[in-house]
């Protein structure tokens, strides 16, 4: 199987185009082995999500929380939430995905489903996601109507579109009876994810340049200790240590698809030294930069 690469603009936004304008809805095997650094990097999209675990395990990350999804267990990500998703115990973990736009389900410009009950969801900031686990009846018939979905989806068959509807439509119905809550607009919490986003957004854009957290925090007009919390908070790490992880990642294409040195990596992607970029490489990759060059 090829390599999956997710296309992702400098705000994290992913850019893949999901279906078609006329029928925006796209189904995934997503096989977490296949992504370059073996996991589902930081993005979010406008598109709503629900994914079925296929096989193996995996931790779901959003700004706000941290999750374990195991084999039979479903996942609904929210639209424009910042999310990845890492194996866990570096096991390998194939997923059922299905992406779509809220325009799928909109019948009429002023639509009463759209209305009622997705921009609200959509604006709701406090329901990130839900997990669905296959021990609770109702969570466990989510999880059955995607793999039903997935199942159908490989037909292609005459009807298709009719039944993607009719499947999304029971997964947002069971949604809206068992937690009518998230359907609720509510902001709390949400500036904070907001300031984090844009946060991020300055990393990809200067990463490859000096960064301290000092730069960082009054490019923003918060704290250096506000900046530290934000991202222990939401992402279980400090600014620097995401800053060097991402720096990283974005050597990873550098290493498989160039003939540059490992020095000229280093300090292409910010890092003052070649020995520090590579000791710091093995300690997030568990190999050296030469090692990983050699195995892609």
């Amino acid at each position: 199987m090829k390599p999956v690469n997710i296309e992702i603009g400098t705000d994290l936004q992913e850019l893949t185009k999901h279906g078609s304008r006329a029928f925006p809805f796209q189904d995934y095997l997503d096989d977490l082995s296949l992504y370059p650094a073996g996991y589902i990097p930081w993005h979010w999209h406008r598109e709503f999500e629900f994914t079925a675990v296929a096989s193996g395990q995996a931790t779901f990350l959003t700004a706000s929380d941290s999750c374990l999804l195991k084999e039979g267990d479903g996942l609904f990500i929210n639209s424009d939430v910042l999310h990845s998703i890492v194996p866990v115990d570096c096991e390998n973990c194939i997923m059922h995905n299905f992406v779509f736009a809220p325009e799928l389900l909109q019948s009429s410009p002023d639509s009463l489903v759209m209305e009622k009950y997705l921009l609200p969801l959509m604006r709701n900031k406090s329901f990130s996601s839900c997990i669905f686990h296959g021990d609770i009846s109702w969570e466990a018939e989510c999880v059955r109507i995607m793999e039903s979905l997935y199942e159908e989806s490989q037909k292609k068959g005459y009807g298709f579109e009719l039944m993607v509807q009719s499947h999304i439509l029971s997964l947002f119905y069971t949604l809206a009876v068992h937690r009518p809550s998230a359907f609720a607009p509510m902001q709390s919490g949400g500036r904070d994810v907001e300031l984090l986003k844009e946060m991020l957004h300055f990393i990809d854009l200067h990463y490859m340049d000096p960064i301290t957290l000092k730069e960082l925090a009054s490019s923003y007009h918060i704290s250096e200790s506000t900046c530290s919390r934000l991202f222990r908070k939401h992402l279980s790490v400090s600014p620097i240590t995401y800053l060097l992880t991402y720096r990283i990642e974005k050597s990873l294409p550098l290493l498989s698809d160039t003939r540059q040195t490992v020095t000229e990596i280093a300090y292409a992607c910010g890092f003052h030294s070649a020995s520090y970029y590579c000791k710091f490489f093995k300690q997030v990759k568990g190999i050296s930069p030469r090692s990983f060059r050699r195995l892609t």
